[in-house]
């Protein structure tokens, strides 16, 4: 673009910053974000939601909550993205309390919360064992008389399209979304799999993922060679991530039970970027989901090397003994899947587990909770 003589417009730096944000690149976002500055363009509302968006995929959530408050201070106006992003961020850390008061003042500005918003919300309640609340919610999107498309994703959560004629409503929306661009679609499918995954809907997140990709969204998802079979979940969120692992380690199991040859190495491709250097990427949110995820439903030997802070491998010979031992095991049950998802009934309403009994891992260490808290008592002081 330089070369042609061509000048970059404030577009061209805000799609830099939402593509590295995507990814949870945030100090490739913050790199583009100064350089506007510094050519004299000024930073609108869309450069300081990639900003967010960018920090909450890398895990920086109290950077993100900054990022707002200088918004406010630039005299920047949030929009309705914005405000959806610092609920996202306040989801990500599991701070509930928080995420409700986001998702009120979306309410109180007179904005109906987007199908993203109700279903971060549906993914927070749900990790906390706030089955209560969630009912109250799926309800509220069940009756919603301003918007079909809240009405037909809650009732797909809930189940009421899994037949097939039924799920060509489902279709409709998906395809009504897809007009909306790529960005939305990325945000839209990422929230509706988190909600799915964390409800213990996860036969029905399977089917939600293949309906993403078949609309040529994460393309890199799936990966297959002689020598590497790859998931790059990168983009994702943790309820998307654990669903596109699980299918991918079911296809792998289907394809060695049918004879073919392994890769010399599968991996899951967590982080990209300059970051694949950095140890710091294993704190990455979806590092931190996705590693415990496998060491618990697999095995240990899928691990971070020492050459690249950004994969998750398993080498071909613990990956065939992994495989061979699932095998055996399968022919003596009926369960010929490595991971079985499938949709668990929604738990009896009065279901709600106080906080001290659920773990630190749903709800997010109290060390990141403080830094949260106290970062939006300095918002609300500062604005």
């Amino acid at each position: 673009m330089n070369e042609v003589g061509s000048k970059p417009t404030v577009e061209t730096f805000n799609s830099l910053i939402h593509t590295f944000a995507r990814g949870g690149l945030y100090k490739e976002s913050e790199a583009i974000f100064w350089r506007m500055g510094e050519c004299g363009i000024m930073q609108n509302s869309d450069s300081f939601n990639g900003i967010i968006e960018g920090f909450r995929q890398g895990g920086q959530f109290e950077e993100a909550i900054k990022a707002y408050v200088e918004m406010e201070k630039a005299r920047c106006d949030p929009d309705e993205r914005t405000l959806e992003a610092v609920l996202s961020v306040y989801c990500f850390a599991d701070l509930i309390d928080e995420s409700e008061e986001q998702f009120q003042e979306i309410k109180a500005l007179g904005i109906l919360p987007s199908v993203m918003c109700y279903c971060m919300m549906l993914a927070v309640y749900a990790r906390g064992d706030r089955w209560d609340d969630a009912y109250k919610l799926l309800d509220e999107m069940l009756t919603n008389r301003a918007s079909n498309i809240h009405q037909v994703i809650g009732k797909m959560i809930k189940g009421d399209y899994d037949d097939d004629s039924n799920w060509q409503m489902v279709e409709y929306v998906f395809d009504k979304l897809k007009s909306e661009g790529c960005g939305l679609g990325i945000r839209f499918y990422n929230t509706l799999l988190e909600a799915l995954w964390w409800l213990g809907q996860k036969e029905r997140g399977a089917r939600v993922l293949n309906e993403a990709t078949k609309r040529g969204l994460f393309p890199e998802l799936f990966r297959k060679n002689k020598l590497v079979w790859s998931v790059d979940v990168h983009r994702m969120w943790a309820g998307g991530a654990c669903t596109a692992i699980s299918i991918w380690l079911n296809n792998m199991y289907a394809m060695f039970k049918n004879g073919e040859d392994l890769p010399q190495l599968a991996t899951v491709v967590v982080v990209r970027g300059q970051m694949e250097k950095s140890s710091i990427t294993r704190d990455f949110p979806i590092a931190k989901a996705t590693y415990p995820f496998l060491k618990d439903n697999v095995s240990s030997s899928f691990c971070f090397p020492g050459w690249n802070k950004g994969r998750i491998i398993c080498q071909r010979p613990q990956l065939k003994r992994i495989l061979s031992a699932t095998e055996r095991s399968s022919e003596r049950s009926e369960n010929d899947k490595l991971i079985t998802l499938i949709n668990s009934p929604f738990p009896l309403l009065g279901t709600r587990t106080p906080p001290s009994d659920v773990s630190g891992d749903q709800r997010g260490s109290a060390d990141s909770e403080s830094r949260i808290r106290m970062t939006t008592e300095l918002m609300t002081s500062m604005v």
